[in-house]
């Protein structure tokens, strides 16, 4: 069984995916990220993005994640703060603890190319997309 199906399934990424949004939206150290963005379409991206990568049906046609996070220069912090916020999103969505285990660990493992070793202090927006 995939990590989509033993999740719920695309109705259920969502559910997760509108919740995160909302913690990502409200969260001092991320929340800047996601001033002035198309939440709509970013919200699509999320949905389908993860329901690719956890085993569903759908296809991500969207900039890589590397390209999509390397303006924003993430730090080790910043993907601790967003893994945190996902696990609050999944344990309130009542996701079964080792079906969320796992799609936290495949978020992990997408560590090294969000976060840039390189960067350090507080995350911003690109100047171009201010």
């Amino acid at each position: 069984m995939s990590i989509y199906d033993a999740l719920g399934g695309e109705p259920t990424i969502r559910a997760v995916v509108d919740d995160l949004a909302d913690r990502l939206a409200a969260d001092d150290l991320l929340g800047p990220l996601f001033d002035g963005v198309d939440h709509e379409a970013l919200q699509r991206h999320r949905v389908s993005y993860l329901a690719a990568v956890l085993g569903g049906p759908e296809q991500y046609l969207g900039q890589s994640m590397r390209d999509a996070h390397r303006p924003f220069r993430l730090t080790d912090a910043h993907m601790e703060r967003f893994l945190q916020l996902a696990r609050e999103a999944l344990d309130a969505a009542g996701i079964a603890p080792e079906a969320a285990r796992a799609m936290l660990d495949l978020l992990d493992r997408l560590r090294p190319v969000i976060v840039d070793p390189n960067a350090v202090g507080e995350v911003s927006r690109p100047a171009s997309e201010s």
